[in-house]
């Protein structure tokens, strides 16, 4: 008699543990990446023009890289992108979003990567950004929260283009004015 309740909690726990399986899967950590072509450029090159778009981008280079080795062919740094929603129901989820961008270089091409971005709103944080469709909040303002937690992550979307075609010009506008 006992065997069959030991099987039914089994499979409920079973159940339930493929539920938290599942829904980790679905909320993978938001990250962009693309690999650049630098067609000619050696992995020493295409380092030291890196850094010093970092050293121009960031204004203070040596407050946003926290790693930089240049045998390993690797740049990582933190940043900050400010966010202002442009609608006036959503301003209390202005504030700003830290995130890690990673620069692997070989020679001839790198890839960027951007990851980890967290949100930090005046009156609502989202923390940790992922690539879940809706918000995990449920209740009466879940609509609001959804429209802000998409509108962050398409900021976000977009602030990484700039940053990767920012990093792609850097490399062609040096590869171009070698010989000045």
């Amino acid at each position: 008699m006992k065997t069959p309740k030991i099987k039914l909690k089994f499979l409920i726990a079973l159940f339930l543990l493929n539920g938290v399986i599942n829904e980790l899967k679905a909320q993978e950590n938001l990250s962009f990446t693309k690999i650049i072509q630098a067609d000619s450029m050696s992995k020493t090159d295409l380092f030291i023009n890196i850094n010093d778009w970092f050293a121009s981008v960031y204004n203070t280079s040596n407050d946003v890289i926290q790693m930089a080795d240049k045998d390993a062919g690797i740049i990582i740094g933190n940043g900050v992108l400010f966010y202002k929603p442009k609608r006036l129901d959503l301003l209390s989820y202005g504030g700003h979003i830290e995130y890690t961008i990673k620069v692997y270089i070989k020679d001839n091409k790198f890839k960027a990567e951007m990851t980890n971005f967290r949100h930090y709103g005046s009156g609502y944080s989202f923390g940790l950004i992922t690539t879940a469709e809706v918000h995990k909040t449920t209740g009466l303002y879940k609509n609001e929260y959804n429209r802000a937690w998409n509108d962050v992550k398409t900021k976000i979307e977009a602030y990484c283009a700039e940053i990767f075609e920012s990093l792609e010009n850097s490399v062609k506008n040096t590869n171009e004015n070698e010989n000045w």
